[in-house]
Order: structure tokens, then sequence, then C-alpha cells
């Protein structure tokens, strides 16, 4: 269980609803253990919110309730909420990068794995105005991969539409480096790819679900030009159920490794 540490509540959003949670459990007398059986959660999560990691609005309910607050925390969970959508690539990069575990679906190469010239590529052709620092674009797209080398590195399971394969993105030269770097990746027991086939039914952008430290579950999905981050567990939970049948019509892992083989042996034809 995390320990309970000095809240700045000035600091961010986060920060004054730990601050808030806190205060309002030591104006009732309570131990964190005590908050937690009241609104039939643990200590450990307890403790989490009031070190920065918000409830999400089932568990703010609750507590906004226990707590007598008048409704103010499930306002702030709101605001966040809200801010989340605004700023949706910002709050599901930061989150990424200290999730558990990321179940991805996407119709390219997801970040996590692209190598430099295939994220190249794709900048290029979406900024066709040359308006962006791509090159800066691309080492910071590059540096969120150094996920995979800490002393923790989450689980990525990946459903990857077969067009992500066979459409080429930048060159052939690019491809090759690509589906190299797919199958060098997936040697790693941390690291999944599956093929969705082309007969098989998608969806027309991407999703993302994370599950991150706290236990909190959130998706992201993305469009050309858009993207939601969603972290209602009832909207999570139907984001998760889509991922599900895409997954249950993907090829198997191994499947899925010959197939790449036989796309890369195609790349000098």
């Amino acid at each position: 269980m995390p320990a309970e540490s000095e809240i700045d509540p000035s600091e961010s959003l986060e920060s004054f609803i730990a601050d808030m949670v806190r205060d309002a459990r030591k104006r009732h007398g309570w131990r964190q253990a005590d908050l937690a059986a009241k609104v039939f959660s643990s200590t450990t999560r307890v403790s989490e919110i009031e070190n920065g990691e918000p409830p999400d609005l089932a568990l703010g309910r609750q507590l906004d309730q226990v707590l007598e607050l008048g409704g103010s925390l499930v306002n702030l969970l709101v605001i966040r909420n809200q801010a989340a959508f605004r700023d949706y690539a910002q709050g599901f990069l930061r989150d990424q990068a200290r999730a558990l575990a990321v179940y991805e679906f996407s119709l390219v190469v997801p970040g996590l794995l692209q190598t430099p010239g295939y994220a190249r590529a794709i900048m290029r052709l979406e900024d066709p105005d040359g308006v962006t620092d791509i090159e800066a674009s691309v080492r910071r797209r590059s540096e969120r991969q150094a996920v995979f080398t800490g002393p923790q590195p989450p689980w990525l399971w990946v459903v990857l539409d077969e067009s992500a394969l066979t459409k080429v993105m930048g060159s052939r030269q690019v491809m090759r480096e690509q589906i190299e770097w797919l199958l060098e990746a997936t040697e790693l027991p941390f690291i999944n790819v599956q093929i969705l086939r082309t007969d098989r039914a998608a969806i027309r952008g991407s999703v993302s679900l994370l599950t991150l430290p706290s236990g909190e579950r959130t998706a992201y999905t993305e469009g050309f030009g858009t993207g939601r981050y969603v972290v209602e567990a009832t909207e999570v939970t139907l984001f998760q159920k889509i991922y599900d049948r895409l997954h249950a019509d993907a090829l198997g892992v191994d499947e899925s490794r010959e197939f790449m083989r036989d796309v890369l042996g195609k790349c000098d034809d």
C-alpha cells in the first residue's frame, strides 16, 4: 500500500481531489481502512486516491455521499473527465506511459511498435503542408517505446488489421524494416500481435484499452483528426466488448507471425 505523502492541493486537480478526500476522512475520524469498508473498496485504493490517483465516477459518488461532500467530489471528477476529453491525446499518452497493460486494435502499426521510418512516413502523410516538426515528433514517439526496456514493461496485446502490413507506407524498404521489427518485438514475452484478415469485419478507427496501476481501466478511440479518451467505466466496458470481438476474429499469435513472414518475403517483389 502506498505510504501517505504530502499533497500540495494547488499542484493539480488530481492533488486537489486527493487533499479533499484525505481531509474529509480525517474530519470524520476514520482510518483509510474504515473509509474503504464504507465504500466497499480496498485500503490500497483509498491510499492511491489520497496520493493523487482519482477514483472513477462510480466510486467517486460513493465517496462523496459517505464523506458528506455535497456533490463537490463528483463535480470535480466530471470536470476532470471533460478535461480529458478536450486534451484526449495528452491524457492518453500520459496514462499509456504508466499502464500495466495495453490492448490495441489498429488499422496502422500502433505508435508503441513503429519504427522511425514508418512513423516518419505516417506523419508526412498527415501533414501535407509541413507545419509540424516531424523529426521532433518521431523522436518523441520513439522515446515512448522506452517503457519496454524498464524493469516492469507493460503487457501489450495488439490486434492489427492486415492492411497495416500490405499497404506500403513510405516505401517497400520502410515496410520491410517495420515488419522485421514487429517479428523481433513479438519474440518478447510481453508483446503479442494478432493479424485481423481483410475478410473479417473491422471498425473504422483504432481503440486502445489501458489498465492503470490503480486498477482503473480507460479507453481511447481515434479516427482521422479526431480522438476521445474515455474514463467512465460503462463506456470502457463497451470498448472492451468491441475489442474482444475483433480479438476473437484475428489469427492466432503463431499464425500471425507466419503471416508477417509471408508478407515480409514479398516486400522486394
